[in-house]
């Protein structure tokens, strides 16, 4: 019989051990572990058997008070134990239940990842949008590219910053949330503040004191480069940001850029295009899903 405790940071080993073959061995997991541990808004927990063996885990993140994310949904593949994931979804659905601020409980996947998704459609999920994740693989180059004259430069003017992305195109169609790697957050001042603009992670050009394009990014697992959110007013000072967000990446030995577009954010779309960006496998291959608050209230007369 399955029982759920926390995860500990002496449960590493077998954590490593769990996540080795996933996504061919690259599995963001280990990069967040230490993090996830001592998240005390959330909940980083373990599905146990009776001989107290670790077989699955996966965290609980609180994107705020109102908003929760389920991710790294991980068993352990060798073992023919059924329904680890589903115990430990049913967990945090029971837990959330209890919580009269939550208005919203999601995940994203990747559209190939048939395991997830169909556990998550049985136990009542639904998809509530389909983006496009986007790559753009750096050519290995001896020199790091100058691109002189580029006006672009990192800014810290919390005031401008947020003005510029309340106003942007990108916000007005992303009304479900801006990618921060695989979890979809909020638009919210404490988030593009505590992510981006204190870790020097905004990159802008900006024509007589006022932003003309902005691009937020962060450093996601070991390679990639993750634009957040990008937008120039014009084709010309798009070109002009990409080249400084390249320089950027090269600076910090990544080996790609990758971006999340919204399907209907045909401009962005296009210009990532035109300049190389492109799927993994086939377009709409982001799924985020959403869990319906009816059903979450169900858990909590279960339980009465």
């Amino acid at each position: 019989m399955l029982k759920i405790r926390k995860m500990l940071l002496n449960d590493r080993p077998r954590m490593l051990e769990i996540v080795k073959n996933i996504w061919d061995g690259n599995d963001y997991l280990p990069l967040v572990y230490k993090s996830w541990i001592k998240d005390k808004s959330g909940e980083f927990v373990a599905a146990v058997d009776g001989k107290g063996h670790i077989v699955g885990f996966a965290k609980l993140t609180m994107l705020n008070e109102n908003d929760a994310w389920i991710e790294g949904l991980r068993k352990d593949l060798k073992l023919k134990i059924k329904g680890v994931g589903r115990f430990i979804t049913e967990y945090f659905l029971k837990k959330l239940s209890w919580n009269k601020k939550i208005k919203t409980v999601r995940f994203a996947t990747y559209f190939h990842n048939a395991e997830s998704i169909g556990l998550f459609t049985k136990l009542g999920f639904k998809v509530l949008e389909k983006r496009d994740h986007k790559y753009y693989k750096l050519p290995k180059l001896k020199n790091i590219p100058a691109y002189k004259g580029n006006r672009a430069e990192i800014i810290y003017d919390e005031r401008t910053i947020l003005d510029f992305i309340y106003k942007s195109r990108w916000k007005k169609i992303n009304k479900n949330g801006f990618c921060h790697s695989w979890v979809v957050k909020p638009f919210s001042d404490k988030n593009f503040i505590d992510d981006y603009i204190r870790k020097g992670h905004c990159l802008a050009i900006r024509e007589n004191n006022e932003i003309k394009a902005l691009c937020l990014y962060t450093i996601r697992e070991k390679e990639d480069f993750f634009i957040s959110l990008f937008e120039a007013d014009t084709p010309e000072l798009f070109k002009e940001l990409l080249q400084k967000a390249k320089q950027i990446a090269y600076s910090g030995k990544q080996q790609s850029l990758c971006i999340v577009i919204n399907q209907r954010d045909k401009k962005s779309y296009e210009l990532f295009k035109k300049f190389g960006f492109k799927s993994w496998e086939e377009e709409g291959d982001f799924l985020i899903f959403d869990y319906p608050l009816e059903l979450l209230r169900e858990y909590k007369k279960e339980n009465l």
